[in-house]
């Protein structure tokens, strides 16, 4: 085998050669992958420059002719010579700095070194003829009497600077010692007992271990730079997941698809993208009455316990939250069946506020009451605002129905309404209860929208009572839409008879008799308008 026809002082630079040029490699292969990770790229010029420190070795060690010599003391020499630049790269990519003075000033040295190395003549530089090996018998060298005691000692200096900023570092951090810092401190030490070890060996003084040591603790050395590389990969994944879930707790997951689909640095101004979508708006009623019976700690308690378990169920129907606006929350939801979950998140939030209301802990006058709003169409999705302060927003005219739904249900006193685009988007077994209310008209829409209301969540009785005067009521808008205002009056007043108390029928029922009464006639099928509300 190879290594068995080297020479003794070639085998360990070999193997050294061998190991470095396997890392080389798969380091390379990781950074096509990762090429923007700058920790990779300054481990691959630190790899490289090792590489071609034991291939300088090998060379010499084969002692083959003083032209080969003095060629391979070259290459090992200007590779030393470089590794304290690849050291402070890798510092300042593990800090995530720009290189400064201090990267600058051993950058600079460490080419100027590796120039003289490689160019340099004479024998204060590197020379022939060859002089002996001082402690190794049978090994020539070429003759050097200033660059490489100069080199020497300026790779042993800077690597006892970094461990010792290391160990500063590392006593000086606050918070989570950042646990990097540790493997590259070793290796940095590991290498510097290992360059002592065979300076002194090489002036003469006696030591212990008779071989040369530097070799090994190179090795180590690159052990413990890759793993300091895969601890600052793995805190930095970390991280950037823990960035990416606050993240989406003020930016939802839906809009991050679309506004960043490269990742978060891509988010640019004015990103807009159009999508089709059903808008839950949900309000909560008497917040301002509520506010003066609470104190201010025990109001943002209330409504931050509401918002969470209303949060729980839109995550569970795959909705999403654009924004909370003080008592009010307007929720997204995408895909085919979007109007099938909205209207289930809507029967669910009612449920919540029941189950809240019904808490034997909560006092009766601090009962919620909301009202739930549903419409169904395309929507913008981008972002607003300016440079240096943007937000992610959904706007058109479907957020603006929805909002107006919601906000229709106060005066019709009930507590939600979807639209009849939302109505007609529900597969036909939905099992929803849904009562008819004709069209109305609502601010910011030119045309009337149909209205529907979901009662799944009223008492018992009023279900009943509701499912009676249901179709009556459809009925009688019926007939309202065909012209027949008289038998649209005898329906309603027929399902009021049923049901006195409820609200929409007096408004249908009064709106048409004023009408009749005073000969106006109805535009269309509009009985109730709300754009003055």
């Amino acid at each position: 085998m190879l290594p068995y026809s080297l020479p003794h002082y070639s085998v360990g630079p070999f193997f050294g050669f061998a190991a470095n040029v396997i890392m080389a490699i798969l380091c390379l292969v990781t950074l096509t992958l990762y090429h923007h990770y700058r920790p990779l790229r300054s481990l691959f010029s630190f790899y490289l420059f090792s590489t071609f420190l034991f291939l300088g070795w090998t060379i010499y060690g084969l002692q083959k002719s003083p032209e080969s010599i003095l060629l391979g003391y070259r290459i090992d020499l200007a590779a030393v010579a470089l590794l304290p630049a690849s050291w402070t790269w890798f510092d300042s990519a593990l800090s995530d700095e720009k290189m400064g003075w201090r990267s600058r000033i051993i950058t600079g040295l460490s080419v100027l070194l590796a120039a003289s190395a490689l160019w340099g003549q004479g024998v204060w530089f590197l020379g022939l003829p060859l002089l002996p090996h001082e402690i190794e018998a049978g090994i020539l060298r070429p003759q050097s009497k200033l660059l490489r005691p100069l080199i020497h000692f300026f790779c042993l200096f800077v690597c006892f600077f970094y461990f010792m900023l290391t160990i500063v570092r590392l006593r000086l951090s606050k918070t989570q010692r950042p646990a990097y810092l540790v493997p590259f401190g070793i290796g940095m030490i590991f290498w510097l007992l290992g360059g002592l070890h065979d300076a002194i060996r090489s002036a003469g003084i006696s030591v212990p271990i008779k071989g040369q040591i530097l070799w090994i603790t190179s090795l180590w050395l690159s052990v413990f730079l890759s793993i300091a590389v895969a601890l600052h990969f793995r805190s930095l994944n970390q991280a950037i997941r823990e960035s990416r879930d606050v993240f989406e707790r003020f930016v939802p997951p839906a809009y991050l698809r679309r506004i960043a689909s490269q990742g978060l640095k891509s988010i640019r101004l004015g990103q807009a993208d159009q999508q089709w979508v059903t808008v839950l708006s949900c309000d909560v009623r008497g917040f301002t009455a509520l506010s003066e019976r609470l104190t201010p700690s025990e109001l943002i308690a209330l409504i931050n316990h509401f918002f969470e378990r209303i949060t729980r169920v839109v995550d569970w129907r795959r909705g999403v939250i654009d924004k909370f606006l003080g008592d009010m929350i307007l929720c997204i939801f995408e895909g085919k069946d979007s109007a099938q979950r909205a209207v289930d998140c809507g029967v669910d939030i009612l449920t919540v506020v029941k189950s809240l209301n019904t808490n034997p802990t909560r006092p009766s006058d601090q009962a919620i009451r909301i009202g739930i709003g549903l419409h169904t169409g395309p929507v913008i999705l981008g972002t607003i605002g300016s440079p240096k302060r943007m937000d992610s927003t959904v706007l058109g005219l479907t957020v603006n129905l929805a909002k107006r739904l919601e906000e229709v249900t106060r005066p019709l006193g009930i507590e939600m309404i979807i639209s009849d685009q939302v109505a007609n988007q529900l597969p036909s077994g939905h099992g929803h209860r849904f009562r008819k209310l004709g069209d109305v008209s609502v601010k910011g829409s030119s045309a009337p929208i149909g209205i529907i209301e979901v009662y799944d969540q009223d008492p018992p009785e009023l279900r009943h009572l509701k499912d009676q005067v249901e179709p009556i009521l459809s009925e009688g808008i019926e007939f309202l839409k065909a012209g027949h205002l008289d038998s649209a009056l005898s329906n309603f007043q027929k399902a009021q008879a049923v049901l006195p108390q409820d609200l929409p029928l007096s408004l249908l029922t009064t709106s048409i008799q004023n009408a009749l009464r005073d000969g106006h006639p109805i535009k269309g099928s509009v009985l109730l308008d709300f754009r003055s509300k």
